[in-house]
């Protein structure tokens, strides 16, 4: 039996190659434009003495951005929403120290509540400090947590005012060091119990002696389990967990001693024990120059070890233009934002001065839950309006969060230290319903893909009908009938755990599904691997 099944999955991989996308090159997500247009920044009568008149910045139409908050922010990072709705943004800088220099720098956690729902942070409130150099936070059953440079604090706020009395140490002995990449990352599976934290490298290109640098650890909720989960990320700021299929998502800032125009960054799904190249190859496989002077002469010799190990990297779902320093990744999920955006996955831009593209923005990818078919394309941008002048950069986008309504904060860590909140506004409701449905049936690619316990199909209804979605098996037979009967327009969602009409599990190997609506079907194949 079992060699029947590698009989029909050897072919379905092998179809799944793609000969254009060889191993040893590497391909830059194609851009998409979404029609960007100037939109003041509206800024708030008690927030105009701290704000710079004028500043503007390119959104899609129908959107508006706001200062949401600026007073007592100083290097605001990444955000994350406690039980309640309050904001919550990790202040790094609060200590004043200079951008670079971490000596010193005494960070905290700011709450920013919005107790009269106006839109704009009514004061803000030190929740937790006596930090070093804290970058991200998340909340687990009520309690926050910290990712500082050296270690996750766990903070807990018993009576509910936002100032968390209760510290205790979640993970100690997080590798660091003075430079570079003192950030830590943190993010929470709830679903699952789990924690990430990202570690980042010591150097620019070189061999670690810490297993623990360059990678992405997890932990389990109760802080046990310390295990490396992926290697060879030269420094993964950004973390993410798809809302659909829960996989973890990262960015990763490439290293510098190359042309201006590599290697490019990259966003992609972080798998456990995958290697993402660092310090031997980027992109699919390709690997750097080590005849180079500089670092780059500290890894030689290659060895056959090495190599091995690089002919492990898949391909990254996202390439993006070197130097443009991706920060946070955040899924939009739910929203008044138009359905495109629905899943898609927002990132900022830190940089941009050195590469091809002057970044400085945040972009919208548009991806498939199992990664495939990405395409980018700049969100807003303006924070750097004419380049190459440096001198009118005015912000640096970092962080990224959405609230319960689906309006989407973006933090600026340098130059002007505030959190922006963007709006959907649409023109008219005939407006926003064009925006929002679909202009034809489509049946998508389910996800995970091959599966091995459940997997999820999509498919897009133009107008209200009669459909069936149904899976069958190789010979023709019908396995099981997912779907049946009338669904208006939009995104439907459909699940299938591997078994038949009666419950009964089936075989693994390949199978088809077909959504039939009207006198027209689509067709595609998924892997069952038991």
């Amino acid at each position: 039996m079992k060699k029947a099944i590698l009989l029909l999955i050897c072919p379905a991989l092998l179809a799944a190659q793609d000969d254009s996308y060889p191993p040893g090159t590497f391909q830059m997500t194609p851009k998409i434009d979404l029609v960007l247009s100037e939109v003041p920044v509206f800024v708030p009568e008690k927030f105009r003495s701290l704000v710079p008149e004028g500043l503007t910045v390119n959104l899609p139409s129908g959107f508006s951005v706001k200062v949401f908050a600026v007073a007592g922010l100083r290097g605001p990072r990444f955000m994350a929403w406690n039980s309640e709705g309050v904001l919550h943004v990790a202040n790094m800088k609060a200590g004043n120290a200079d951008e670079f220099e971490p000596n010193g720098v005494t960070s905290q956690v700011v709450a920013l509540p919005d107790r009269n729902a106006d839109g704009v942070a009514d004061t803000a409130i030190v929740a937790a400090d006596g930090l070093r150099w804290a970058n991200s936070l998340a909340f687990y059953q009520g309690d926050m947590y910290v990712a500082d440079t050296h270690q996750i604090v766990k903070f807990s706020d018993a009576d509910g005012d936002l100032v968390y009395e209760t510290r205790e140490i979640f993970a100690d002995d997080i590798p660091t060091a003075s430079t570079p990449h003192l950030t830590r990352t943190i993010v929470v599976d709830e679903a699952r119990g789990l924690f990430y934290l990202s570690v980042g490298s010591t150097c620019d290109v070189c061999r670690e002696r810490n297993p623990e640098r360059a990678t992405v650890l997890r932990f389990n909720a109760d802080g046990t389990g310390r295990t490396i989960f992926a290697t060879g990320l030269r420094n993964a700021i950004g973390l993410g967990l798809h809302p659909v299929t829960g996989d973890l998502w990262a960015t990763n800032n490439g290293h510098s001693e190359s042309v201006n125009t590599e290697p490019p960054e990259w966003i992609d799904i972080v798998r456990e024990d995958g290697f993402y190249g660092w310090p031997f190859a980027f992109g699919y496989q390709v690997l750097i120059d080590f005849s180079r002077t500089g670092s780059y002469r500290r890894m030689r010799p290659i060895t056959r070890q090495d190599s091995l190990l690089v002919q492990t990297m898949g391909r990254p779902v996202g390439q993006v233009d070197a130097h443009v320093a991706p920060m946070d990744i955040h899924f939009y999920s739910e929203g008044n934002f138009p359905a495109r955006y629905r899943h898609a996955a927002f990132v900022a831009y830190r940089a941009g001065f050195r590469g091809p593209d002057p970044g400085h923005k945040v972009v919208a990818m548009f991806v498939e839950p199992d990664g495939s078919d990405a395409r980018v394309g700049d969100f807003m941008t303006g924070f750097w309006p004419n380049p190459p002048d440096r001198d009118n950069t005015w912000g640096k986008p970092v962080g990224l969060a959405t609230d319960r309504t689906g309006s989407l904060y973006v933090t600026s860590d340098w130059i002007n230290h505030l959190v922006l909140k963007v709006d959907f506004v649409a023109r008219t409701a005939v407006e926003e319903e064009t925006l929002s449905l679909p202009n034809q049936d489509v049946l998508r690619q389910n996800y995970p893909n091959p599966f091995n316990s459940a997997t999820s199909i999509e498919f897009d209804l133009a107008s209200e009908q009669d459909v069936e979605l149904r899976i069958y098996n190789l010979s023709g037979q019908r396995v099981v009938t997912l779907v049946s009967g009338v669904r208006g327009v939009g995104r439907h969602i459909a699940h299938w755990d591997g078994r038949d009409e009666s419950g009964r599990g089936v075989a693994s190997g390949m199978y088809f599904y077909r959504l039939q609506t009207g006198t027209d079907q689509q067709i595609r194949k998924l892997l069952l691997l038991q």
